[in-house]
């Protein structure tokens, strides 16, 4: 390892938040920088400090990083770029801070054959990449950092045709599930390997994700354009950025949102989403999405979203706020500010003692423009923190099962996503049910008992009485949650629709009737009517960003199978853009 780089730590000045309409720069013109000159002229807010966590030669090209249960950093390069599916030459590569000094001193090679990675995370037994045209898992169950055997192909079909917009950056979900984003102008046509083309799942633009355990696969929203990045905020709201179109976008499960291109896989869509943005970045090409629960920065800073601006070569922070079903962003101001045009950062993460990770692309050219004469040589590992940062020492493997439980409480959500994870590879004894239990339903803080409720059904353990309970809370998010949970699997019990109904007719906030809207296109349309008749009735949603298109995405295939329901929907409806397309839908071939 390359000490000299390795061992500098740099404390940043405050900065006036520039502009954010500034035009975007083409073709750096200075030289390139070295990684502590680099780190030297990134400007951010005061008390922060930034720490070269490796830099080339050990890493280069670092498209895309995940932490493991250690808190260390498996990182893959891609060299390849932008040749798909390209050489066998990219590595996965296994970074360590063995002293706790912020800077990595051990380097693992996990692996050094892949081809054009775009993504990886950790868990369930072994590495997760997505290298197109697969989405490959290496098993690890033995943790020696040495893959038991080459990789299984768990989906293939992935398209390249921009290679800027396949399949990327991974992370578990509060659910369970692994997710992912892909952008709009490659196509893919994703299934297990075998699968024949009409029972595969077409992709563009889109969130994904896939069941760990089941290997079920599901196009989980779709539209925007090529975001690379999703996160949930404290209450299981995610959220993506994009590029060209407005930036920033509320995630809906089953949402279609407004498209830089291409048509929606469902032609009576008839209108999209759109975008939750104060305004517009011109000319912007953004990367990753980190919403910030890590505990140790300032609190105005805590479920606030991060993402990088590669052509501004900045990194933006926004905040979230309510409106109606959803939220509208604000501007929090520029995080970081690069004096070094070469800087391109990509994926933020926060660790396990709270400081915030960034993988640096390090290129002259920014985003898509980058071609066979850019510099594959370079790239960089940075980690922002505070003077106040204390080292942690973890690894959540040996934690007893209670321990994990409790950890669903701590102020940092490392801890509480990696305890969640490894409980549902392991399973939950009717002891951690219980006290999981008395967390949902006892704890004052819903954002603790929206984590015991993600765990237990992470875990397989959520019954119909428990839901009927769940669905019954104060808060609103725990009700909303549990209507989704409800219907993963397509069949909730004739109690759980019932009271899908009732939330539907009277509940108190919009945000439980988007969930429900949202987790009706999981159910047989059949069953659907109760529901999407006392949500066409609620006038007061007519106006609503959200609800009216996720009704009419759950109504559209009821509308078309049944014409005599669907004309006793359009005599209640009292949503005029829904009772428009439930017209137009009876009247369409």
């Amino acid at each position: 390892m390359r000490n000299f780089i390795l061992s500098t730590t740099f404390s940043v000045t405050a900065f006036a938040a520039s502009p954010l309409e500034d035009k975007g720069r083409p073709v750096a013109t200075e030289p390139s920088l070295s990684p502590a000159e680099t780190a030297a002229k990134m400007k951010l807010p005061p008390g922060f400090k930034v720490q070269v966590v490796t830099a080339e030669p050990d890493v280069v090209q670092p498209i895309a990083m995940a932490q493991d249960d250690r808190g260390r950093l498996w990182v893959i390069t891609n060299t390849n770029y932008p040749v798909c599916p390209g050489e066998k030459k990219d590595s996965i590569l296994i970074f360590e801070d063995t002293d706790g000094d912020g800077k990595a001193d051990k380097r693992t090679v996990f692996y050094d054959k892949l081809t054009f990675p775009s993504g990886i995370e950790v868990g369930h037994g072994g590495v997760w990449v997505g290298a197109p045209p697969n989405l490959i898992f290496f098993p690890d169950k033995d943790a020696d950092d040495k893959p038991d055997s080459e990789p299984e192909v768990v989906l293939d079909g992935w398209g390249w045709e921009d290679t800027h917009e396949t399949l990327n950056d991974f992370i578990w979900g509060p659910d369970g599930w692994l997710y992912g984003t892909h952008g709009v102008f490659t196509n893919s046509l994703v299934g297990k390997p075998g699968t024949a083309k009409e029972d595969r799942v077409g992709i563009n633009a889109a969130v994904w994700r896939l069941h760990p355990k089941t290997r079920k696969f599901e196009r989980w929203a779709e539209g925007a354009s090529n975001q690379w990045g999703i996160d949930w905020n404290d209450r299981g709201e995610a959220f993506f950025e994009a590029c060209v179109i407005p930036h920033m976008w509320h995630a809906i499960q089953g949402a279609r949102y407004q498209r830089q291109g291409g048509r929606h896989f469902n032609p009576h869509t008839y209108d999209d989403i759109k975008t939750i943005a104060w305004g517009r970045y011109e000319k912007a090409a953004y990367s990753g999405m980190m919403v910030y629960l890590g505990g140790l920065f300032p609190a105005e800073y805590r479920d606030t979203l991060f993402f990088h601006d590669i052509h501004m070569n900045k990194q933006r922070n926004e905040r979230v706020v309510r409106s109606g079903s959803g939220y509208k962003s604000e501007k929090n101001g520029d995080f970081i500010v690069s004096e070094d045009k070469w800087f391109r950062g990509l994926q933020p993460q926060y660790g396990p003692d709270g400081s915030v990770f960034i993988n640096d692309w390090y290129d002259k050219v920014p985003c898509h423009q980058q071609r066979d004469f850019t510099d594959r040589s370079n790239g960089r590992i940075y980690k922002i923190t505070t003077d106040s940062v204390k080292p942690v020492k973890v690894d959540l493997a040996k934690a007893t099962e209670a321990e994990l439980i409790a950890h669903q409480l701590n102020p940092n959500d490392w801890f509480v996503r990696h305890a969640r994870r490894i409980l549902q590879e392991r399973g939950l004894s009717a002891e951690g049910v219980a006290t999981l239990e008395k967390m949902l339903f006892e704890n004052p803080d819903e954002t603790r008992q929206l984590r015991a409720l993600w765990t237990i059904h992470c875990c397989g353990k959520l019954s119909d009485a428990l839901l009927l309970k769940a669905v019954a809370a104060k808060s609103e998010h725990v009700r909303g949650w549990s209507v989704t949970l409800a219907c993963e699997n397509g069949a909730p019990s004739p109690a759980i629709l019932a009271a899908m109904e009732r939330l539907a007719k009277a509940d108190s906030t919009p945000l439980v009737r988007l969930r429900v809207a949202g987790a009706l296109q999981r159910i047989p349309v059949e069953k659907r009517w109760p529901s999407l008749n006392a949500l066409a009735a609620n006038e007061e949603d007519a106006k609503d960003q959200n609800i009216p298109l996720m009704l009419w995405y759950a109504a559209e295939p009821a509308v078309a199978a049944d014409p005599e329901k669907a004309t006793e929907l359009l005599a209640g409806c009292k949503i005029p853009k829904v009772t428009e397309y439930i017209a137009r839908r009876m009247a369409a071939k």
